[in-house]
């Protein structure tokens, strides 16, 4: 539930791009933090680079307009869903700003979106429900994400659901159980 991690620290973003990372070659054990927060949406390792980049520029809307955060992963490292809910919405257009991706209707009303992936989980579609920490796609460079700056971005979106979507978006960081092998920028 969101109202546990509100009292969660707020970094400030150095860096806001992410350069060079290579393929995963096998899954890795995954990391699990149990505290307060939102269970955290990617596999951390091997890599896991956290950009506070939220309000901060974007190519769809400009300065002050993105409107999630971006985390840097390597091609494939595993996403997962962060809490129980339905696949409402899945992004399919890789000409578009999200490319891959889907938007997550919580139990508790909130949307979460999640762009840029690389291939969605096998065997998942549109309407299905999923459980807290089910796979649910790779992370990838899709849409108008930098090629080869692989990441995962990430919103939030507290309800209710207008059409699914219309809520305004939450920063994310101070929301997240973030592992400790993670960096924050």
């Amino acid at each position: 539930m969101l109202v546990g991690a509100l009292g969660a620290g707020v970094v400030r973003a150095e860096s806001t791009s992410i350069d060079g990372a290579a393929e995963v070659g096998s899954a890795a054990e995954r990391i699990v933090v149990s505290g307060n927060g939102l269970l955290f949406p990617i596999e951390p390792t091997p890599v896991c680079e956290v950009l506070n980049n939220f309000g901060g520029y974007s190519k769809a809307y400009g300065s002050g307009g993105h409107q999630g955060v971006d985390i840097g992963a390597h091609v494939g490292q595993e996403v997962y869903a962060v809490e129980d809910g339905v696949l409402a919405r899945q992004f399919t257009d890789l000409s578009s700003g999200a490319g891959l991706g889907w938007g997550l209707l919580s139990v508790t009303d909130v949307m979460y979106r999640y762009y840029h992936l690389s291939a969605f989980a096998d065997g998942l579609a549109e309407g299905d429900e999923v459980v807290a920490g089910q796979l649910i796609g790779y992370v990838g460079d899709t849409g108008n994400a930098t090629p080869g700056g692989w990441h995962l971005h990430f919103e939030v979106r507290p309800g209710p659901q207008p059409k699914y979507g219309s809520a305004p978006a939450v920063d994310p960081v101070p929301l997240l159980d973030i592992p400790s092998v993670c960096n924050v920028y």
